[in-house]
């Protein structure tokens, strides 16, 4: 197939936003969305149905299994490809979907504890550890030149005739009359802890005893919250990715069931096909305001956590990148995202032949930012203290493409919405965590949590309130 057949510049002058909002209702819809504040790294909007699932159980599948579906699903295709003006995108077809927590123990068996978090799944709503959709074509919208393209192949189904092209150009939103724009915030959009919040501090209290035990130098430790919706939940999705603008922003309509939204600030791994380049952005370090970036700066707790998981990150990546690649590009550098501050990190490498992206996901998952070190007791800590399963949460989502791209965040200020036995409700649950140190204090991390969880009470507050108060335990 040759270039031109597979990318295809198309006239639309309409944002993502306005084409998301026309997208058919009767077509699931798969949007990885970026704010496109950061044209080093958030260039790009994909949009693409849903049509083959493949879905992974961790218990019943082995790392061999998994990786095999990520090379089937994005197939590579020789061509080296470019948009107008020798533009190279993204993606040209491939898969989208996420890599959970959950199948962390595939590539990291010695992980788990026995009777840990991963036998905590409540049955009957337990999520797929993994959820990699086939994409044989898309949308790619480019936010630094505003143009769209429709590529992939072109005698899949055109992508074009799924959202209403003429009504997205007219108005920026769906009519507010129609049923399949309507959403409500149910428990006046009150974000409650799963469970009792002295659990968590009690959490963090064992886990810095284990840091002065010298079992770990930190762990990353995370406590499940509840919200419920009523109506739409993609109107509630593309509201939600609308009033936050993130870097790494994600909607999969998985089944009829499950949507994954995600306001992840956080690159796990980009790899360039062509030069294949890798790089990771591991965070560590939150602040609620701008205003506290001199006490960001200063902190010597949260710089020791983040340089720590910059050797973490360093090393995983050694284990398939060529020997003298990898460099830390930015030590430590402040990032402004919707609603927090974040201290970051930059590390690259060059991935070695003939290695490819499923090696590359089997040397550094799950990320190093949401685990601790040394990384695999910090996982066999996680696994015996938190008593929920994370679920999709502090995996990865992205793309894979079959011209040997790939990009996945990690999943951070991430909701799994869950269609409830109630007709039209959802449960939107969200996880947040903390990076725990020696001097930890379990109030402070658990504040931490809480800050967390704003771009999510933003996020469903309406027109008429701003809920931004955690209520109790459910």
């Amino acid at each position: 197939m040759s270039q031109s057949d597979l990318v295809r510049e198309l006239d639309w002058t309409i944002n993502p936003q306005q084409a998301m909002a026309s997208w058919q209702d009767d077509i699931p819809l798969l949007a990885l969305v970026s704010g496109g504040q950061s044209p080093s790294f958030d260039q790009w909007t994909i949009l693409a149905p849903r049509s083959e699932v493949a879905s992974v159980n961790a218990q019943n599948s082995s790392a061999a299994d998994l990786m095999r579906l990520v090379r089937t699903l994005a197939p590579p295709h020789a061509a080296a490809f470019v948009g107008s003006n020798k533009l190279r995108l993204p993606f040209i077809g491939g898969w989208i979907g996420f890599v959970g927590y959950g199948c962390a123990p595939l590539f990291e068996p010695f992980a788990q504890t026995k009777g840990g978090a991963h036998n905590r799944h409540d049955c009957d709503a337990a999520w797929p550890d993994a959820m990699l959709c086939r994409v044989p074509r898309a949308l790619v919208y480019s936010h630094a030149l505003a143009r769209w393209f429709d590529v992939g192949d072109p005698s899949a189904r055109n992508v074009c005739e799924m959202l209403n092209y003429e009504s997205a150009h007219l108005s920026q939103n769906l009519s507010p009359e129609s049923e399949h724009n309507s959403w409500t915030a149910l428990d006046n959009g009150q974000v409650k802890p799963h469970s009792n919040p002295d659990n968590f501090q009690n959490m963090v209290a064992r886990t810095v005893e284990y840091v002065r035990a010298g079992d770990i130098f930190q762990a990353n430790m995370t406590q499940p919250f509840r919200a419920r919706i009523a109506g739409s939940v993609r109107a509630f999705a593309l509201d939600a990715l609308a009033k936050t603008s993130p870097r790494y922003g994600a909607y999969l309509e998985l089944d009829d069931d499950r949507a994954l939204l995600s306001f992840s600030p956080e690159l796990f791994l980009s790899l360039d096909g062509e030069s294949r380049r890798v790089i990771t952005r591991p965070m560590k370090g939150t602040r609620a305001s701008p205003n506290d970036a001199a006490e960001l700066l200063a902190s010597s707790k949260d710089a020791a956590e983040l340089h720590m998981i910059v050797d973490l990150m360093r090393n995983d990546l050694g284990r398939v990148c060529d020997i003298g690649s990898i460099h830390v590009d930015e030590a430590r550098m402040l990032e402004h995202h919707p609603t927090v501050l974040q201290a970051v990190s930059e590390i690259s490498g060059k991935l070695s032949l003939p290695r490819d992206l499923a090696d590359l996901l089997a040397a550094c998952f799950p990320p190093g930012s949401v685990t601790g070190a040394p990384k695999v007791r910090a996982m066999q800590i996680i696994d015996e203290l938190e008593s929920t399963a994370r679920g999709p949460y502090c995996g990865a989502i992205g793309l894979a493409s079959s011209c040997g791209s790939a990009l996945f965040s990690v999943a951070i200020r991430t909701a799994q919405l869950t269609r409830s036995r109630t007709p039209h409700q959802w449960t939107v649950e969200y996880h947040a965590g903390c990076g725990i140190v020696a001097d930890s204090d379990p109030a402070s991390e658990s504040q931490e949590c809480m800050t967390k969880t704003k771009i999510l009470r933003v996020a469903l507050a309406t027109h008429e309130r701003e809920p931004l108060t955690i209520a109790g335990r459910v």
